[in-house]
């Protein structure tokens, strides 16, 4: 999910060695396991109905073998990709909740309460001669409530890679960046690709 990604930086290692640098380290992870019960507790409060406002994006030509529904392995994330070079719709981790670019996707949780999420654009670009896929999804604005917990905040996630040359494998290096505020904050240092595995679905 998208708040869930945290790594520690190179001084564990040495970690033993150094009292300070172990207690700096040790107050990370703590930081790190609040932030991730939160987004848990939260999480858990999604019942699936989800509701829309629209507006719109623009136009370029994307090669058959390319367009089409993009499935994560091991991720929630689903893309799926027009033929005129849009992204019509994206699945995202947190909550498993359907995007539409520049649209506003409400979401009933568990509790009777409602989040929201504000996509912005959502972009693809395609180098034929390197078969190389590029696809940007921004989250303009989130307003996720369950209980009492709340996130608010924006992010946007970026994926590049090799397409195969059968066209059913991308294999893409995921980037996130996000700002849900003080209670749940991204260090820069923290900011890494992760690798993604994608796969065509029934195109």
């Amino acid at each position: 999910m998208t708040c869930l990604f945290f790594c520690l930086d190179s001084s564990c290692t040495s970690v033993y060695n150094n009292t300070a640098i172990y207690m700096d380290i040790w107050s990370q992870v703590m930081r790190q396991l609040v932030m991730l019960a939160e987004c848990a507790i939260i999480l858990l409060g999604f019942s699936g109905c989800q509701e829309r406002t629209v507006k719109s994006s623009g136009t370029k030509v994307i090669p058959p073998d390319i367009a089409g529904t993009w499935k994560a392995k091991n991720s929630s994330w689903k893309i799926v990709i027009n033929s005129d070079g849009t992204v019509s719709s994206a699945i995202i981790p947190m909550g498993e909740v359907e995007l539409k670019p520049n649209q506003t996707t409400r979401v009933e949780m568990k509790d009777g309460q409602f989040s929201t999420y504000k996509a912005g654009d959502f972009d693809v670009e395609y180098i034929p001669a390197a078969r190389e896929l590029f696809v940007s999804i921004e989250l303009e604005d989130v307003h996720i409530v369950y209980l009492d917990n709340v996130i608010d905040g924006n992010s946007i996630d970026r994926f590049i890679g090799t397409v195969s040359e059968d066209g059913k494998v991308w294999i893409a290096d995921w980037i996130n960046v996000f700002d849900y505020g003080p209670r749940l904050p991204q260090d820069a240092n923290d900011i890494y690709a992760e690798p993604l595995i994608f796969e065509k679905n029934g195109d």
